[in-house]
């Protein structure tokens, strides 16, 4: 498919924005949405739009701040938040040969440039959040390492630079949301943090979405592997950390498991993923509102009903009480042979320690406050991470083999291996002649064959955005603060204040060469006590 038609059936469409422009004006929304906003002279780069009427070169300031774009000269003309943007870029044999273009909503603009500086840093910068094609250009695949019924994950490498990254591949289809696909890649670019996976590229292709994530080689959580209670403490302080991050973010996971928490080389060390189910804690409106997975959801989550208030980011530090007794017990809490009789226990919250085991008091206080039925009674993970649990000492005591460990033992808890009991369910949905449980999916040749003429787009960030070269002097510091008196309707917004003299603002009009002319999976399961149906997240891998 080429260039044109692709953008023409591009798969990102936000059906809520019905502008027909690319830019947004509106500044009262920057103001709300970002009190302090702080842009850099480094990062401003002179670019040349061309004139709607007269064809010639316009020179214009631009800036990629965060996931926002701006553009103006001495005061600002308009900014874009980089969610849903289209990136293509090209090198043609004009006076600016170095071309950006973008595209949201099938609204299109074009920058020139004639150096080449300026066009790679630029470019950087936008692939960070913008949604590219070429995959196959920068991407290889090595060979397949898990699938779902929608999704594919491969191991790849770039032709860039020989780096390693896993690809998580999704299958275009009419069952596929994209307003689902486009909050998950908001809200991975918003956050930035050590212990969430991280996303660096969205790639767009005829038949795919292909997401490049960072690649995570030691397995997931609690996969043939038990721990010490000490370990245990260093794994679950880093996911509390995790969770209390991207809550003062405003984002709750709302899935929450041991397949969703991968370890790195060093098993203590842990990276969150899988951000499917994740949404906006003050959103006016979800996607899903009944989701997460069976055992670890939240019992309020099971028992929402469409037009109840809505659930707040406590519904995540259920899911860590479901995982701290993970770490510790090694057996999940709501365990049972019937697998209705499992949702029922998470349902009421019918648990109970093994007292065979031997585990500190401040461990056992700890679930029990994040297992709270009541979500307004369990604490916040900021009031987790302050709890006794973490400041105790543990010691080993002589003749006794399950009890407190010393901080520098190695040695691990006996017990039965959590891998002997999957707790992780799948359901189908429910109709005429369905089955509860569905079976696991063929491995058919299109699973097996890594070989793919067409691969679906990937996600990708960086953590830390990328700053220009200092030899960008043209603008000056720009500050964007929180303006309770200021009229935006008769008043421009500057923030574009050029220190250069008058005269150095004159830009010459250079003639303009005439030859200018390319998920998750979520199921039904029948409620058991009530007539509702339950959203619930099947398994991925990575």
């Amino acid at each position: 498919m080429d260039k044109q038609n692709f953008y023409l059936n591009h798969f990102f469409i936000d059906k809520n924005n019905k502008s027909n422009t690319f830019w947004d004006k509106d500044f009262r929304k920057l103001i709300q949405n970002e009190s302090n906003f702080i842009l850099n002279n480094d990062n401003c780069i002179c670019l040349y739009k061309k004139g709607k009427y007269f064809n010639k070169f316009i020179p214009r300031y631009y800036t990629v701040q965060g996931t926002y774009l701006f553009y103006g000269d001495k005061d600002l003309k308009g900014f874009k938040k980089l969610e849903n943007v289209y990136l293509s870029t090209s090198i043609e044999k004009t006076s600016y040969p170095y071309q950006i273009e973008l595209m949201y909503n099938h609204n299109q603009i074009i920058l020139y440039t004639n150096s080449e500086q300026d066009f790679n840093c630029f470019k950087s910068q936008l692939e960070q959040f913008c949604i590219l094609i070429g995959f196959h250009n920068q991407y290889s695949i090595i060979n397949q390492i898990g699938f779902g019924s929608t999704a594919q994950v491969f191991i790849s490498k770039s032709l860039n630079d020989n780096s390693h990254y896993a690809i998580k591949r999704i299958r275009k289809n009419s069952k596929l949301n994209p307003q689902f696909l486009m909050e998950e890649i908001q809200v991975m670019n918003d956050l930035s943090h050590p212990n969430i996976i991280k996303l660096h590229r969205v790639f767009e292709t005829n038949r795919h979405i292909n997401m490049v994530l960072q690649l995570v080689e030691g397995g997931e959580l609690l996969k043939n592997q038990r721990y010490s209670i000490r370990d245990a403490r260093i794994i679950f302080k880093q996911l509390a950390e995790c969770v209390d991050y991207m809550h003062q973010k405003g984002v709750m996971h709302r899935d929450l498991k041991p397949s969703n928490i991968l370890c790195k080389t060093n098993s203590l060390d842990i990276v969150l993923a899988d951000f499917g189910l994740a949404t906006y804690i003050k959103a006016k409106s979800h996607i899903y509102y009944r989701c997460g997975t069976t055992g670890y959801v939240a019992p309020e989550i099971l028992q929402f009903k469409e037009g109840n208030k809505m659930y707040s980011e406590k519904c995540d530090i259920f899911s860590l009480g479901v995982i701290l007794y993970q770490l510790v017990y090694n057996q999940h809490p709501f365990k049972d042979v019937q697998k209705e009789k499992m949702l029922k226990n998470n349902l009421y919250v019918e648990y109970k320690f093994d007292d065979t085991i031997k585990i500190p008091q401040s461990c056992k206080d700890l679930i029990s406050l994040m297992l709270k039925q009541n979500p307004k009674q369990r604490p916040s993970a900021e009031e987790i991470l302050k709890h006794e649990f973490f400041n105790e000492q543990f010691f080993e005591h002589q003749n006794q083999t399950l009890t407190l460990f010393e901080p520098n033992s190695d040695q691990k808890r006996s017990g039965p291996s959590l891998s002997s009991y999957n707790v992780d369910m799948k359901f189908s949905t429910l109709n005429n002649g369905f089955k509860l449980f569905e079976d696991e999916i063929d491995n058919d040749e299109e699973h097996q064959n890594a070989d793919f003429i067409e691969t679906s787009p990937l996600w990708s960030k960086r953590i830390e955005l990328q700053r220009c070269q200092s030899y960008r002097s043209q603008a000056s510091s720009i500050i964007i603060q929180r303006q309770q008196s200021q009229d935006f309707k008769t008043k421009k917004l500057s923030i574009f204040r050029s220190e250069l003299k008058q005269q150095s603002l004159k830009v010459l009009q250079p003639q303009m060469d005439k030859s200018i002319c390319e998920s998750q999976d979520f199921h039904q399961i029948p409620y058991i006590f009530q007539n509702n149906m339950l959203l619930v997240h099947k398994k991925q891998y990575y």
